[in-house]
């Protein structure tokens, strides 16, 4: 994606056309951005919960967590 500053518009000579096109860039990028977020976030999130999933009760235990802890919150939906 071309970022856009008052330079590069200072040094073409068809204004509009990049205006067009940074208005459109910045558009795409505002769009793309929550997705990534909400991605990252799953995949932390599943990353996160499988790891807890696997820890055994001693483990729980120096975590000061309960094994129903453990299933409640991997029986969240992972975008939760």
């Amino acid at each position: 994606m071309k970022n856009c500053t008052s330079e590069t518009l200072s040094n073409n000579p068809c204004h509009q056309i990049d205006i067009s096109q940074c208005g459109k860039a910045t558009l795409d990028n505002l769009k793309e951005k929550p997705w990534k977020t909400i991605i990252k976030k799953i995949a932390h999130n599943w990353r996160t919960r499988s790891k807890l999933s696997r820890l055994n009760d001693a483990q729980l235990k120096d975590l000061g967590i309960t094994a129903a802890d453990v299933d409640h919150e991997v029986r969240k939906p992972v975008w939760k």
